[in-house]
C-alpha cells in the first residue's frame, strides 16, 4: 500500500525515475523469478557484477498488483518502486539496463509481457524441490521457508513459459557445479559478453546483502546440493514424498526421485 506521505510527491518521482530510465538504460530490462531458496538471490548476486547491468539489491514486486486498460493491458500499480530505485541507488556508468528480482515474477510472466510489449528478458530459476523445502526461514529458524505445496505452483507456473524465446531456464545444480557454462548461457540470451568479472562475480558482485543471505555472498559451493539425502532430513523429505505432484514435477525436471 502506498503510503500517505509519499502520494503527493508520486507524480514527480516517477517522472524523474523515468528521466533517468531514459537517459541511462538503451537495451531491455531483465526480470529474475522462481521459488524462494532456489538461487534467485545467488543469481542476481552474479549478474550485479556485470558491468552493462544495474541490478536492483531490493525484491520490488513490482507486478504483484497490476490493474488492466480497456484493451486487456497490464499495468503494475506499483512502478514508483522501480523510479524510486533509480533515484536512490547508484547506477554504473556502463549499465546498459536494469534487472530486478523478486521470487514472485514467476507467477507474473504474462503481465510482463503485456506491460514491456514483449521487450524484456526473463531469467527463471529451479532448484531440487527437496533441498528447497529444508530451507528454514532466517527470522523463524524453527519454521521451514516454502512447503512442498508452494515448490509445485511455483515451478509448475514456470515451466509454462518455458517456450517463450524471452524466457530462460535454468537449474540451480548446474549453475553451481558447471558455473562457467551456465554463464555462457545466460549471457548469450541476454546478448552481453561473458566478462572476466562475471566469471569472477564474487570478487565484483554488486549486490552482496540480501534477506535471502544468512550472510554476506560467499563462492559457489555444492554443499548446498542433495541436504535431502541426509538422515536427518528423512521426516521432512518423507513429507515431500508424499506429495504425488511434487514427485511427478520432480521426475519432469530429471531429478532423480529414488536414489
Amino acid at each position: 500500500m502506498l503510503s500517505n506521505y509519499k502520494r503527493p510527491i508520486l507524480p514527480l518521482l516517477i517522472y524523474a525515475g523515468k528521466r533517468i530510465e531514459a537517459q541511462r538504460f538503451s537495451d531491455s530490462p531483465i526480470l529474475v523469478g522462481g521459488c524462494a531458496r532456489s538461487g534467485t538471490t545467488l543469481l542476481l548476486s552474479i549478474l550485479s557484477s556485470h558491468r552493462e547491468l544495474f541490478c536492483i539489491p531490493k525484491e520490488l514486486g513490482l507486478f504483484n498488483e497490476v490493474s488492466k486498460d480497456e484493451q486487456g493491458n497490464s499495468e503494475p500499480l506499483r512502478i514508483d518502486r522501480l523510479y524510486t530505485s533509480l533515484l536512490v541507488n547508484r547506477i554504473p556508468k556502463q549499465a546498459k539496463r536494469w534487472c530486478e528480482k523478486s521470487p514472485s515474477n514467476i507467477h507474473h510472466i504474462q503481465d510482463i509481457d503485456s506491460y514491456f510489449g514483449g521487450n524484456f528478458r526473463f531469467l527463471q530459476i529451479i532448484r531440487d524441490g527437496r533441498d528447497v523445502v529444508l530451507s528454514r526461514h532466517p527470522v523463524a529458524r524453527d519454521t521451514y521457508w516454502v512447503s512442498p505445496e508452494r515448490w509445485v505452483l511455483d515451478v509448475s507456473t514456470g515451466m509454462k513459459y518455458t517456450d517463450h524465446p524471452n524466457v530462460y531456464t535454468l537449474k540451480y545444480e548446474n549453475l553451481v557445479q558447471d558455473f562457467k557454462k551456465s554463464v555462457e548461457g545466460i549471457c548469450s540470451f541476454l546478448g552481453i559478453p561473458v566478462s572476466e568479472e562475471i566469471l569472477n562475480w564474487h570478487k565484483h558482485a554488486a549486490v552482496t546483502r540480501n534477506r535471502a543471505y544468512y550472510s554476506r555472498v560467499k563462492e559457489l559451493s555444492g554443499d548446498s546440493i542433495g541436504k535431502w539425502k541426509q538422515p536427518q532430513n528423512q521426516e521432512r523429505i518423507a513429507a515431500f514424498m508424499n506429495n504425488p505432484e511434487a514427485v511427478r514435477l520432480l521426475e519432469c525436471l530429471g531429478y532423480k526421485s529414488h536414489e
